[in-house]
């Protein structure tokens, strides 16, 4: 099924608006999204272990109780994401956008950690 997209979007859509909103309880392991559009998705207590996601938007997503365990996230769109009981556990977040201070706190509390976009990968 084709998804209209804005021809600005830098996001593929490869779940459809109908999919977005049926992926609570959801696992992703060991998978690599690079450009993914989960924007508005319900993500409610999905699992994601040991991936990567990389310029992906989740912006206006409802990740409560949602798990990022020894997952990658690079130049994620958090703009308006809903957080609480979520477990960041050796997650490391580079270069995110849209995030308040107290969603930060909240994802260094859940185990998650943030790299300056500069810094060293070695």
């Amino acid at each position: 099924m084709q998804v209209a997209v804005p021809a600005h979007s830098p996001f593929e859509p490869i779940f459809t608006t109908r999919e977005k909103r049926e992926l609570h309880h959801e696992r992703f392991a060991d998978r690599e999204l690079v450009g993914v559009d989960l924007s508005g998705a319900d993500l409610r207590s999905a699992r994601f272990e040991r991936t990567v996601l990389a310029s992906c938007s989740l912006a206006g997503a409802d990740l409560r109780g949602a798990e990022f365990v020894l997952c990658d996230l690079r130049s994620v769109d958090f703009t308006g994401v809903e957080l609480s009981d979520n477990d960041f556990r050796g997650t490391m977040l580079t270069d995110v956008v849209g995030l308040s201070e107290e969603s930060r706190a909240l994802i260094l509390t859940a185990g998650g950690a943030f790299q300056h976009p500069r810094a060293s990968l070695r």
